[in-house]
Formats: C-alpha cells, structure tokens, sequence
C-alpha cells in the first residue's frame, strides 16, 4: 500500500500563529505571577505582508522592551517567520556573528574576478507547520537577546536626586 500522505503534516494542529502567539501570552502571564505581559502588535511589513510584533511589558513600571517580530504572508499563516531581534546588537555583544572576507584586492569585486562562490543560506527561523512554529517560539524565548530585554526591565538602576552628575562635575566616560 502506498503513503502519499505529507509526513509531518498533522490536521489535528492547524493553529495560526496569533493562536499560538496567544498560548505564549498566557504561559507568559502564568509564569512570571503577573509581573510579565507579552504585548502582541498587529502591523503591515514593509512589503505589505502580515506582522505580529512581540514585546515585553513589565507591569509593575509599566516599561517594555521589543523582543522579535513574526511576518507571513496575508491570508497564508505558513510558512512564517521569527525575526529576532539579536541583528540590532553590536558585533562586541553578540556570543558569535559572520565576518566578512577581507577585500585583498585593493577594491576590486572579488565576485569580478571570480573568487567568490554562492553559498546556500539556511533561515533556522522559517516553519512551515504550527508544529515548527511552536518549536521556534520556544527557541526564540531562549536567545540571549531575549532574556536581556527582559532582564533589563527588572533590572534598571533607577537615579536618586544625590546620585546625579551635576553642572561642573565631571562625569565617567564609559567608552
């Protein structure tokens, strides 16, 4: 008997991702006792596709901080896409980034001279199940990005009037 059915293809989970981002709403709320809300904002891609972008609000200060953003196209929830926000780091605080080739050739395109080759590129952020998207969801989460944002929102130092630089002093240059 032959099996022409889709593997990994379940019927019994056809969440869209609003649904699924919505889960993660709850289990946000859930965990953090209250102190956490996930803000899901509706928005237009710049090449009109549909995006959903996540933030952080910690309730107490009322402060957020964005997280990632989801985009797929209009009226087809997959495949869908997780954008983190980990590309807007400087190179010093990411734990590892690409590093161009240097250009030897003093200007000269090395894709000219045919030095360079393609290189297929795989977007670890891409599902194309609810499954995977699940999946992602959870990875996303977990980036070091991720937990800074949140980190930062119980962590701020807030300034007292006595421990502000006034006129005439002089302040620490943190470069």
């Amino acid at each position: 008997m032959s099996d022409f059915w889709p593997s990994g293809l379940d019927l019994g989970d056809t969440h869209c991702p609003m649904d699924i981002l919505r889960e993660a709403q709850s289990d946000w709320e859930t965990n953090s006792n209250g102190m956490l809300a996930l803000l899901l904002q509706r928005a237009k891609s710049k090449t009109e596709n549909d995006m959903v972008i996540v933030h952080v609000k910690h309730v107490r200060s009322n402060r957020t901080g964005s997280l990632f953003s989801v985009v797929h196209r209009p009226n087809a929830p997959y495949p869908v896409t997780i954008f983190p926000k980990d590309a807007e780091l400087p190179k010093f605080l990411r734990k590892s980034y690409y590093e161009p080739p240097v250009d030897v050739f003093g200007g000269i395109s090395s894709s000219v001279l045919g030095v360079t080759k393609g290189k297929n590129v795989e977007n670890e952020w891409v599902a194309d199940t609810p499954a995977e998207f699940r999946q992602n969801l959870r990875d996303v989460f977990n980036l070091g990005v991720v937990k800074s944002v949140v980190l930062n929102l119980f962590a701020s130092e807030s300034v007292s009037p006595g421990d502000a630089v006034g006129e005439g002093e002089e302040g620490v240059d943190p470069s």
